[in-house]
């Protein structure tokens, strides 16, 4: 088989192995990249989830209060709160992350949060579904 030269350079159609190689070496590289930054995303897509339930579950609470013209402290167990024709919802709100969520037994002054999620990030302590007073100003 003769090869074909042009001014002494061989004139070749496509990619080497090695380029090949290179290319799928680097899109895997850029695709695990991608997949770390997805975990930490749906972390704290979890969290902002958890404390927006906290927050309408408050707002309902209150709402229900200001209705039925029930004093701050006076009794609102979770049972009055939850299920089939229940008061705030029909059923009871999970943490996105498997945190556990504590009720109340009254209804809560304002900034006071009815619920409160216990969760915490096994490999990152500072990630918290806990709420701050920050968190629940204006509630």
């Amino acid at each position: 088989m003769k090869i074909k030269t042009t001014n002494g350079r061989f004139n070749r159609k496509g990619l080497t192995l090695i380029e090949v190689s290179l290319v799928i070496a680097l899109l895997l590289g850029l695709i695990s990249i991608v997949f770390l930054g997805i975990g930490s995303y749906r972390k704290g897509a979890d969290k902002a989830k958890c404390k927006m339930q906290l927050s309408q579950i408050q707002k309902s609470v209150r709402a229900h209060a200001n209705f039925n013209n029930l004093a701050i402290g006076a009794a609102f167990a979770e049972a009055d709160a939850f299920g089939a024709g229940k008061a705030i919802a029909t059923t009871t709100p999970a943490c996105p992350s498997g945190g556990t969520i504590t009720w109340s037994a009254t209804i809560p002054a304002v900034g006071t949060p009815y619920g409160n999620c216990a969760y915490t990030d096994p490999d990152d302590a500072s990630v918290s579904h806990v709420l701050a007073t920050t968190d629940t100003e204006g509630w």
